[in-house]
């Protein structure tokens, strides 16, 4: 291996800009999640959804604590701004809902599927740092396969949704 095939060391600065990217998603998106497990919560996918949501929200601390432990400023004014987005999102979709748009749902699960793929970034990401940031690897490393669990069952409730939002309604 040459001096320049080995991977330099994590720059600091820009390791605290992509995680507080990624914690203020995290805000927003875990909530959106919330919301959606609740419209479909009586559905055969609610279950699995919820459990979703839960380990969403667990995820989002998880981050928060290894922002904590590497020192890295949190950014609150990013985590504000996907909290205001998320609120103006959620009054946009229950005009949607007042007008009975039925593809509102589809909409939002894949905008939620698209999250949660970007999510299993970030935990690769520290997978592949994890030595460099004194982080537990093997936790990492859990967190992507919960990730792919997460995305399956996303999957499922896709397909479960995408069915019924276009069908006329009798």
């Amino acid at each position: 291996m040459t001096m320049s095939d080995r991977p330099r060391p994590s720059d600091p600065r820009l390791v605290g800009i992509y995680l507080n990217d990624h914690l203020a998603g995290a805000v927003a998106g875990s909530r959106r999640l919330r919301r959606t497990a609740e419209v479909l919560r009586s559905t055969p996918v609610g279950p699995g959804l919820a459990r979703v949501a839960s380990e969403v929200e667990q995820e989002r601390e998880e981050l928060a604590a290894v922002v904590a432990h590497l020192d890295v400023t949190q950014a609150w004014p990013k985590q504000a701004l996907a909290w205001v987005g998320e609120r103006v999102a959620r009054l946009k979709a229950d005009r949607s809902r007042m007008r009975s748009s039925p593809i509102t749902t589809l909409l939002e699960v894949e905008l939620l599927r698209s999250a949660v793929m970007g999510k299993r970034g970030v935990w690769q990401a520290l997978v592949d740092l994890a030595g460099d940031l004194a982080l537990d690897e093997s936790r990492m490393v859990e967190l992507v396969e919960q990730t792919e669990r997460q995305l399956q069952t996303l999957d499922e409730v896709h397909a479960y949704v995408r069915i019924r939002a276009m069908r006329l309604v009798r």
